[in-house]
């Protein structure tokens, strides 16, 4: 049974209409998204969210509890700090609003458990946005990947100019870890199918000075593979490699230049791809077809809540100099990364 049918569009909410929220409000306000709409907007800098409404042509909310009161709204998007997630998830779910909660899911996995459990309480969707799982060379890698035979390694590397948003530089909410660190590990898991037992992390402060800007990372995964993953915000450049390397050859692409090849040998076959995906949208376009009860949530809290596990590790690792587990692989046995974990 769906949570919402019928021939009418979803009234979608936003809140949170920064330099990502609105990305959603565009792609909703110009009916992009089929079987949506976009209802009200809200954010706490008034003049702006009143003259960005303005042009959407939407009513704008100076309080976002007046959108989770709108019986006549039936989701919200929430594109805000990580920090105020766990407020607004459980807020939202609890008016009865089906919720799309922007990555990360939680600055930690012990927020992260508890919007699990809340959400795991409503009878309403709830998804996280992991919206690079909706890019096509993304998605070509997942396609191509049994080609590869069994898996040895992946490896990812995201680079990014530096950002202007102030709260990325917040201990309680920012750093590179939380809020780019994060698609990579969420990626991990879902090209390799594996989870991530240890970590070892490295991190640097290059340009921020409150958070780390640029870390490294090893993950073993289950199974030995290893996985490393690398992010640098400290550059007037932007990439995003992927790697992976299988018993019979390897895979290697690049989701920001969209471009991905095949390699066995000493060749490389470069593989046909379809047009560049706006991934937001595509994000919406699954949200709305899991509210109508047409897909499963494609991703659940749980899947969010796995990541941010892996950001925490990383994060601990890092401060302490040595690896960590994983939340949930504390007690497996087996090889480290090193003697002296």
């Amino acid at each position: 049974m769906g949570y919402l049918l019928g021939m009418q569009n979803l009234r979608i909410g936003l809140i949170g209409l920064g330099i990502h929220g609105s990305r959603y409000a565009r792609h909703l306000a110009a009916g992009e998204v089929e079987g949506a709409e976009l209802a009200a907007v809200s954010r706490r800098d008034r003049a702006r969210g009143e003259a960005q409404a303005k042009e959407l042509g939407v009513s704008y909310e100076p309080e976002y509890e007046r959108i989770l009161d709108d019986r006549r709204i039936d989701a919200v998007v929430l594109a805000l700090p990580p920090d105020l997630h766990a407020r607004l998830v459980p807020e939202s779910l609890a008016a009865g609003k089906a919720v799309l909660v922007e990555k990360p899911l939680a600055p930690d996995a012990r927020t992260a458990r508890l919007l699990v459990e809340a959400g795991r309480r409503s009878r309403h969707p709830a998804m996280v946005a992991q919206t690079l799982r909706f890019n096509r060379v993304v998605q070509a890698i997942r396609k191509h990947r049994a080609g590869l035979g069994p898996l040895r390694m992946i490896s990812l590397s995201q680079s990014f100019e530096p950002s202007s948003r102030t709260w990325l530089d917040d201990p309680l909410a920012g750093g590179i870890l939380r809020n780019t660190g994060v698609h990579s590990f969420d990626l991990v898991r879902f090209l390799t199918g594996l989870e991530a037992e240890e970590v070892l992390c490295f991190a640097e402060s290059v340009i921020t000075r409150r958070t780390e800007d640029s870390f490294a990372a090893i993950l073993r995964l289950t199974g030995g593979v290893l996985a490393v993953v690398e992010n640098c915000r400290a550059t007037d450049s932007r990439s995003g490699r992927i790697e992976m390397v299988g018993e019979r050859g390897q895979l290697c692409g690049d989701h920001v230049h969209h471009h991905l090849a095949k390699i066995h040998g000493t060749q490389s076959e470069t593989l046909d791809l379809p047009p560049p995906a706006a991934t937001v949208r595509d994000c919406l376009a699954s949200f709305v077809e899991a509210m109508r009860g047409k897909i499963e949530v494609p991703i659940p809290l749980e899947e969010g809540l796995k990541a941010v596990e892996i950001v925490d590790a990383c994060r601990e690792s890092a401060q302490m100099k040595m690896p960590r587990r994983v939340a949930g692989h504390e007690t497996k046995n087996g090889g480290s990364i090193s003697p002296g974990s």
